[in-house]
């Protein structure tokens, strides 16, 4: 497989703003007005460049790219350590059944993994992915796995491992975009799955956990919002209206609050909101 970083001349932990920099210089040096007689090599050279950083500049991609690669390299790694020697421990046997997980999820085969890791953990219940990969495949393959249950309707258990991977990579900068992309997948989780499934009382247990993860003003003060409604159909109209307030001061147009207003000056006509 392609290294784009190689091509690019950067390592695999640099930023967009620096491969941005190098793709622009390399541009410039390959360009084929610039280098006459190898007009048709440098034509050649700058496709592959450009094909690069269309992947690597894209966070999305990128994340894609990266895994997929490093799939590869311990695709080849596994093959050659395979025909070295013939695992005889029980770690060494565990960890060619977590790699086989993770080729599986890279491979897009979702519900052979989903089976392959449920099996590991009823035969091995306090194995630890962390002690048979390295740090990235293993958040990796966690991020996989948790995508694999989202997929297949297990919301509780993806949000778990989300949550697990988010705390795990909190020291890791150079993740920040895989990171921010888990804060998105919880959010959505627990407000368009989780929280319209369950009663009132739950439901704030989940918002709660969301005002942790350090989202921005709008997303805060959607949540707030919601956690009104909870305090309101749990008929606690103090909360609701201390909530509604929190609400309102982070964005104070925010859409929808029409009929929490009404409903709550039902019950409290001597409370001006605003």
């Amino acid at each position: 497989m392609v290294n784009y970083y190689t091509i690019l001349e950067v390592h695999e932990e640099v930023s967009a703003e620096e491969i941005k920099r190098s793709f622009r210089n390399l541009i410039k040096k390959y360009h084929p007005d610039t280098n006459g007689p190898n007009k048709l090599w440098a034509e050649s050279k700058t496709k592959i460049i450009i094909q690069a950083y269309k992947i690597l500049s894209d966070s999305h991609s990128r994340k894609q790219y990266d895994m997929l690669y490093r799939h590869s390299r311990n695709k080849q790694e596994t093959v050659r350590e395979t025909k070295q020697k013939t695992p005889t421990t029980a770690s060494e046997k565990i960890t060619i059944e977590i790699r086989v997980i993770f080729s599986d999820l890279l491979d897009g085969h979702a519900n052979k993994a989903i089976r392959k890791y449920e099996h590991l953990l009823n035969t091995s219940p306090n194995i630890d992915f962390f002690l048979h990969l390295n740090h990235r495949d293993f958040i990796d393959c966690k991020f996989l796995l948790a995508e694999a249950y989202e997929k297949s309707g297990k919301y509780e258990t993806s949000i778990k491992l989300y949550e697990y991977i988010l705390e795990k990579g909190k020291q890791n900068t150079y993740r920040q975009h895989l990171l921010e992309e888990i804060k998105d997948r919880i959010r959505n989780i627990y407000c368009r799955k989780l929280t319209k499934k369950t009663s009132p009382d739950k439901a704030l247990l989940h918002y709660q956990k969301l005002l942790q993860l350090d989202l921005c003003k709008n997303e805060n003060a959607f949540i707030y919002k919601k956690m009104a409604e909870c305090y309101l159909k749990l008929q606690d109209y103090e909360n609701a209206l201390k909530h509604l307030h929190i609400a309102l001061s982070l964005k104070p147009k925010l859409q929808g609050l029409n009929k929490l207003k009404i409903k709550l000056n039902q019950y409290l006509q001597n409370n001006t909101i605003l």
